[in-house]
């Protein structure tokens, strides 16, 4: 299952790469608009710098709500993108309006983290004892932890449409339930933002990795409904014997075999 996930991430990424480097080059063109504007600011020496400040973090603020509303919205396109289904541009921006309040409410909950493990882990570092070692150590995987099952809200929102509470619920399930792919997938979303430093975040990007986690997530749904239709296995029985290769084989037939001439050439293929 694992191969096919990368293989078919790839295939969709490729298929829709002048998509996702419009998203993504709207997404950087944000945060640099951010970086500039907040600049500029302290570059006016007439203003006073309590001033400065405030009107920067009004700026910071808004850019990463903004970002969070644009990349939640990309990622409602991205579930479609995984289900074989074809998207617009228009979709994102028609899709803004219903998704903002949770990109929202996601964005302050990671910028709370952040400023927790920014925070917290010097702070009991400097206590230099083995017991602020321990608090450190024990800030530092509890902000792993939710960095793991965190991964899997943007999707599990644009698959599911539950609410908030209800996917950040969900998420932690997932997470405990699917540790080790959790884990992969984590550090497949990191390779993937490693590859977009090197290009200039046009690709992957933010957007590349929304569609790795909706791909993700719409294959993890087919343990879940086969699961559900084997009920009569106990848990532990049932989660040694998935059939991924029965439950990804109309998916693999709907990709097809993909050859590398059909990736640079596909009208020959």
């Amino acid at each position: 299952m694992v191969w096919f996930f990368i293989k078919k991430n790839f295939c969709d990424g490729w298929d829709n790469l002048i998509w996702l480097m419009v998203f993504n080059l709207l997404l950087v063109a944000v945060g640099v608009g951010g970086y500039f504007a907040i600049s500029a600011l302290f570059s006016i020496a007439t203003l006073p710098e309590w001033l400065s400040l405030t009107i920067s973090l009004v700026i910071l603020a808004a850019s990463i709500f903004l970002i969070s509303t644009i990349l939640f919205s990309v990622s409602d396109s991205c579930a479609k993108i995984a289900d074989f289904k074809s998207v617009a541009f228009k979709d994102v921006f028609s899709g803004l309006k219903t998704c903002w309040k949770d990109a929202i409410l996601f964005a302050l909950m990671i910028t709370i983290l952040v400023i927790l493990g920014v925070i917290a882990i010097p702070f009991y570092l400097q206590m230099s004892s083995l017991f602020g070692v321990f608090l450190a150590a024990l800030v530092f995987w509890m902000l792993c932890l939710c960095l793991f099952a965190l991964q899997w809200f943007m999707p599990l929102r644009s698959q599911l449409h539950g609410g908030f509470r209800k996917t950040l619920r969900k998420c932690f399930i997932i997470f405990f339930d699917n540790a080790r792919f959790s884990v992969f997938l984590f550090f497949y979303s990191l390779i993937l933002a490693v590859l977009s430093v090197f290009l200039a975040f046009l690709i992957p990007g933010l957007a590349g990795i929304a569609l790795a986690q909706n791909n993700a997530f719409r294959l993890r749904l087919y343990k879940y409904d086969w699961l559900e239709q084997h009920q009569d296995l106990t848990p532990k029985e049932a989660r040694k014997h998935i059939p991924w290769g029965e439950l990804i084989a109309e998916d693999r037939e709907t990709l097809g075999p993909r050859s590398l001439k059909s990736f640079i050439f596909p009208w020959k293929d």
